[in-house]
């Protein structure tokens, strides 16, 4: 399931919230996006960063079938 719209993506994965998180921490240093705050945790992840003008936020959860992953982008 993916819904979209102008600064908003929701995803749904089968994998953990441990895995998705790691996956999208490691994603965002790769393309040199700054970490401002991140919580990684067992039931959630969030993540702010920012890379020049714009900004991001990620928050990983857990549904009844999986996880899901909200990602809001921002310029500052």
């Amino acid at each position: 399931m993916t819904t979209h719209t102008d600064g908003f993506t929701l995803l749904h994965s089968g994998d953990s919230v441990r895995e998705v998180g790691a996956f999208y921490v490691d994603t965002l240093a790769r393309q040199g996006w700054r970490t401002i705050s991140k919580y990684q945790g067992e039931f959630s992840v969030n993540v702010v960063a920012r890379r020049g003008d714009e900004g991001v936020t990620v928050q990983v959860s857990p549904t009844g079938s999986g996880t899901s992953i909200s990602i809001t982008t921002y310029r500052r």
